[in-house]
């Protein structure tokens, strides 16, 4: 009986120090291109790649919201995130952008995302190939920027 006892335990341990382990881990591009795959591939949908271009703009728009001090898709001063991909000379078919603050988590993260009507839509749009993602932390917070592009036309037959 007590060698039964000392396995539950024993397995309870190891259970719980796998989720511990799982619920710790870094917040990194990687990782979130894995999840969003993750939840593309769930449903059929071709991967997107990380785009080094997409990176850069999606820094530059992290930068930007740190710089001028707010948290939105439009810049106080009107600028939107197309300037972003378009300034660093990513000529976008399809373009999209997802904004999260103060996530260290990425599967929590993902699934934030993932709760949210348009940021799933963009998710999971089978009209981006690329994807790039800014990761910024400061001593107040963590903000995270993710673009989604394709520079393929893409033909729809309705």
């Amino acid at each position: 009986m007590k060698s039964k006892i000392r396995l539950g335990l024993l397995l309870f341990v190891v259970v719980f120090a796998l989720n511990a382990s799982a619920n710790n881990t870094p917040l990194s591009a990687e990782k979130i291109l894995d999840l969003v795959n993750a939840d593309r591939a769930e449903r059929g949908l071709n991967p997107v790649k990380l785009s080094p271009s997409l990176n850069l703009a999606a820094s530059a728009k992290a930068y930007d919201m740190l710089e001028y001090n707010y948290f939105s898709h439009t810049s106080p001063s009107g600028t939107k995130p197309w300037h972003w991909f378009k300034s660093l000379g990513y000529n976008y078919t399809y373009a999209g952008e997802n904004l999260a603050q103060g996530f260290s988590n990425p599967v929590e993260l993902e699934q934030s995302w993932m709760a949210s009507e348009t940021h799933r839509d963009n998710i999971l749009s089978s009209d981006y190939a690329e994807m790039g993602i800014a990761i910024v932390q400061t001593q107040a917070t963590t903000l995270i920027v993710q673009f989604f592009g394709s520079k393929e036309d893409k033909l729809t037959v309705k």
